[in-house]
């Protein structure tokens, strides 16, 4: 989905509608703003109420077919 908005005069801009609600976004909802200076681009996102709970298992995928313990034991004596 690629929509426009404008930049008017105050800094202000709409968000289109067909974004606030596919996102689930809702009046007095927070949203961060990052610039990636590698590529140019500038990425919204809405701020989650808990970033503890939102991260919460973010790569676990990782470790199901790796054994941990065996995995930190090897770690630890490489160093």
């Amino acid at each position: 989905m690629s929509l426009v908005s404008k930049i008017q005069d105050n800094s202000l801009m709409k968000i289109p509608k067909e974004i606030i609600e596919k996102a689930g976004l809702k009046p007095g909802d927070d949203i961060i703003w990052y610039y990636d200076d590698r590529t140019k681009q500038i990425i919204l996102s809405g701020k989650p109420e808990n970033f503890a709970k939102e991260l919460k298992g973010l790569g676990k995928e990782i470790w199901k077919q790796t054994d941990s313990i065996s995995y930190v034991q090897e770690e630890r004596s490489s160093w």
